[in-house]
């Protein structure tokens, strides 16, 4: 990190002013924001000549940190995606329409959809070809007249700049208006990977991509959950996709098998289950909230035209009856208890409590909601 010294001014809370400020603007032109340290706060969002800060300074003169480790990932990213840009309209006429560097990621959206397969990858093989090329990547300034004097440029100078205008020149790929950061050769990007790509807007292709350590770090983090799912597999790398599609259709047949022997428990002990209703007020109460599996299925083999059953699992519950009316019980509960969510026709409802709740519990809840609608 480099450090220096600046003058700031509270405007609000954590908010200063820097006049001449030398942190990068957060979104100018699509490209991230520095971040730092003034004195001992950090930098969390950098503004037209304000900072934000995790802490209250006052007033006054500080030493200031700019995080170079951030910047050189900009360099990679911004680079590489003039880069991405130029080889796009070079090579295959697709205008680059938007571009934004976020924190984990960067995009590029171009003028085409359903950009062939092939495209994309000779894309990033055109990419990974000029990184490895070991390019000079130079600075030019040209006066606002010269500039509008070059001809064939991919990306149009904007009308509010009136001064002279900064280009980043790519050897004889690309020159193109910028005042981002950006490496002084492309092998400093070292690597560049499109990680996904869609649609958007009827008529254009994003893309998504890291470059340099984003990319590294990618590949390691992905290195290792293959490694995790060898391991859990007992397979080799090219034998992951098979396994996942040999568990995922045990899966299925287990979770039918299981479905099946739910509903066979469920008619077995419905009856029994239904001698242990709770009498109250002129409404025959059931209330499950043991087998997670049984409860979808249970309601199925219940007399629902002799009670009203409240089942469920932690804190998702349905209330089935009818000869009781639901709707208005659930209504009921809501009013008295705000925290606890639910609606549903006079049949069937849905409760959304705000914690688990005891048998007994519940059981006193739907009392609660009775005794709501009796005295109304």
């Amino acid at each position: 990190m480099e450090s220096k010294k600046i003058n700031i001014k509270r405007i609000s809370d954590k908010t200063y002013e820097v006049l001449n400020s030398p942190f990068y603007i957060d979104g100018k032109g699509g490209q991230l924001g520095d971040r730092g340290t003034i004195s001992d706060a950090n930098i969390i969002e950098v503004k037209e000549n304000l900072v934000i800060l995790d802490k209250d300074l006052e007033n006054g003169e500080y030493s200031y940190l700019i995080d170079k480790k951030r910047r050189e990932d900009i360099r990679q990213q911004h680079t590489a995606q003039h880069i991405f840009s130029a080889e796009a309209y070079n090579k295959f006429g697709l205008n680059t329409v938007g571009f934004r560097m976020a924190e984990g990621y960067t995009t590029v959206d171009l003028d085409q959809k359903d950009i062939s397969k092939d495209i994309i990858e000779k894309l990033e093989e055109l990419v990974n070809d000029d990184i490895k090329a070991d390019i000079v990547v130079e600075e030019e300034i040209y006066t606002n007249e010269e500039a509008h004097k070059i001809e064939n440029l991919r990306k149009a100078i904007k009308d509010k700049i009136k001064g002279d205008v900064r280009f980043i020149k790519i050897g004889d790929i690309d020159i193109c208006a910028c005042a981002g950061f950006h490496v002084s050769r492309t092998s400093e990007i070292e690597i560049f990977k499109l990680i996904n790509h869609e649609n958007i807007k009827g008529n254009y292709t994003r893309f998504y991509f890291l470059a340099g350590d984003r990319a590294k770090a990618d590949y390691n983090k992905k290195h290792d959950i293959i490694k995790k799912l060898t391991n859990i597999f007992s397979c080799k790398d090219d034998e992951i996709i098979e396994m996942v599609d040999k568990f995922l259709k045990e899966k299925i047949n287990l979770t039918s098998e299981l479905k099946s022997l739910s509903m066979k428990y469920a008619e077995l002990m419905a009856k029994d289950f239904e001698k242990t209703f709770i009498e109250y007020k002129g409404h025959k109460i059931l209330v499950y909230n043991e087998d997670e599996n049984l409860v979808s299925v249970l309601p199925r083999f219940i007399d629902l035209n002799k009670f009203l059953l409240l089942s469920g699992f932690d804190k998702n519950f349905s209330l089935n009856s009818n000869v009781y009316d639901c709707k208005e019980i659930i209504s009921n509960i809501v009013k008295t208890f705000p925290t606890i969510k639910g609606g549903g026709g006079k049949n069937k409802g849905n409760i959304k409590l705000d914690k688990a709740y005891s048998r007994n519990e519940l059981i006193e809840l739907i009392k609660k909601g009775i005794d709501s609608n009796n005295e109304q």
